[in-house]
């Protein structure tokens, strides 16, 4: 694959991931639709599957994960909250989503690994990302589902868990723009 493409596929998946961690909003309305997250990473995919043919595999959890986000985001413009209205889709969409970006890293890890210096440790990073991402992702579908349960409790676990969550994507978009920044190296790319 041509270090250019690779270096604008990193972007956008990192970017993607800016849209699915942020969240800015104006009453209901998100300014960073995690739908324009997911739009990215497929974007990307298309790129990416030249490097890693699995990533092929993907293509239609992100279109589960775009038509989902999407429609979360125009109900919002009506003030309408659908959060706990779905719960067997919403646990579907949850598995889905823990999967998905299991394996998108796992995928790019693996990329990382072909492309990366032997002193550079990008894809270990990424595989790092991986792990912390998928922790957090399980421990929000766990408490998500005994949430009703726990009452007030669920307050004490929440907090902790989002400062976490925002500083693991902090350092999963450092990660992929780093490694992102080393292709620049491989080759004198124009961007």
């Amino acid at each position: 694959m041509n270090e250019q493409h690779l270096y604008k596929s990193i972007g956008k998946v990192a970017f993607g991931y800016f849209f699915i961690y942020f969240n800015f909003s104006l009453g209901t309305f998100n300014l960073l639709p995690n739908f324009v997250g997911y739009l990215l990473i497929l974007y990307a995919i298309g790129a990416l599957e030249q490097e890693e043919p699995e990533l092929r595999l993907l293509r239609p959890f992100a279109v589960i994960l775009v038509v989902w986000h999407t429609a979360g985001w125009i109900f919002s413009w009506f003030s309408v909250d659908v959060d706990g209205r779905f719960r067997i889709a919403e646990l579907f969409i949850s598995v889905i989503n823990l999967y998905f970006h299991f394996q998108l890293l796992t995928n790019l890890a693996s990329i990382a690994a072909a492309y990366q210096s032997e002193e550079d440790e990008y894809d270990a990073k990424l595989k790092r990302c991986r792990t912390l991402q998928t922790v957090l992702l399980t421990a929000v579908i766990i408490i998500g589902e005994i949430a009703e349960y726990a009452g007030e409790y669920t307050l004490l676990f929440s907090v902790p868990m989002a400062i976490v969550y925002i500083i693991a994507g902090i350092l999963m978009i450092k990660a992929l723009l780093d490694f992102r920044k080393c292709l620049l190296h491989t080759d004198d790319i124009a961007v």
